[in-house]
């Protein structure tokens, strides 16, 4: 179950050079778009499945994606965040 982005959320970190996705993920995958200052996911099918991205984003604009073979459809599945 790969994360990703709710772009609508996403602040890109209030415009730092490197977002808080980007500085934990194991992977290097979250990119941030200097053009909508947005982070996203390069390749979600190389996504590790830690779960850092999501914990740690300030804005909880990251989500997990689940497989219909894992949870019904439209369920959603919301690891616990730290505060």
């Amino acid at each position: 179950m790969p994360s990703y982005v709710i772009a609508e959320k996403c602040d890109g970190c209030k415009g730092q050079d490197k977002t808080a996705c980007m500085h934990i993920c194991p992977n290097d995958l979250m990119v941030l778009n200097k053009d909508t200052m947005k982070a996203y996911n390069q390749e979600p099918t190389y996504c590790w499945e830690c779960y850092c991205c999501v914990k740690i984003c300030p804005q909880q604009a990251m989500d997990v994606r689940g497989y219909a073979d894992f949870m019904p459809l439209g369920a959603a599945s919301t690891p616990l965040r730290g505060s």
